[in-house]
């Protein structure tokens, strides 16, 4: 019963959006503003890359406070990843925002710096490059950052088993990595497929570099 209590809790906690209140706290409404994602990048364009960290962060602490608080409360494994999907899932489809909300990058990278930190460094390498890349080269790539971000979620169960073999962890990796995958694809999937636009291609953008077809047409910002 604790378990299961602990799980709800994660998921309600994680509805919070900080970088909703933050941006609502500058005047700004993150739904009608650039690419009206949720998110910590959306929040910075919005205000100022400052704020977009610090909203960045609190989404991040929301997988790593699962997962560490119902370890100090002495739930097993299974219950503290669990937890930590659970916010993932909160952070993406949140109750206190019409079960809308952001694609949960942060939140799924707090998730997996709490259940292996080790395996969470490895996987976050492609990003540290893709992010150097964007900074360096010219024109800048608008593509990699979003592609690196998806291979870090599969990068990290895949350390882990080629240490340990199927594990819990294992298994709560891949979940978040399929978490990830069905929030690229299915928000606001109705608008892209609307106009008209190949459905291969709408689902490659989506999962690959978690762009819609709207943001393709330059409707919406990238």
């Amino acid at each position: 019963m604790i378990g299961a209590i602990a799980v709800v809790l994660s998921y309600v906690f994680a509805s919070i959006s900080f970088p909703y209140w933050i941006a609502r706290a500058k005047g700004v409404d993150l739904r009608a503003f650039g690419s009206h994602k949720l998110g910590g990048s959306n929040l910075a364009r919005a205000v100022t890359p400052l704020h977009g960290v610090a909203g960045g962060l609190l989404d991040g602490a929301k997988g790593f406070a699962a997962v560490v608080i119902a370890r100090g409360l002495g739930l097993p494994v299974e219950t503290q990843l669990l937890c930590g999907l659970a916010a993932i899932a909160g952070q993406m489809w949140p109750v206190l925002h019409q079960f809308d909300g952001g694609r949960a990058n942060a939140t799924a990278w707090g998730f997996q710096l709490a259940a292996d930190f080790i395996a969470f460094f490895i996987a976050w390498i492609p990003v540290v490059v893709a992010a150097v890349l964007r900074i360096t080269v010219r024109p800048r790539p608008k593509r990699l950052l979003p592609l690196a971000n998806l291979l870090s979620y599969a990068v990290f169960p895949a350390v882990i088993w080629e240490q340990e073999g199927i594990t819990p962890t294992v298994l709560a990796g891949m979940g978040a990595l399929g978490l990830v995958v069905l929030r690229r694809l299915t928000a606001g999937l109705r608008e892209d497929l609307a106009t008209g636009a190949p459905a291969a291609r709408v689902i490659a953008n989506r999962a690959l570099f978690d762009r819609s077809e709207l943001q393709e047409r330059g409707l919406v910002a990238i």
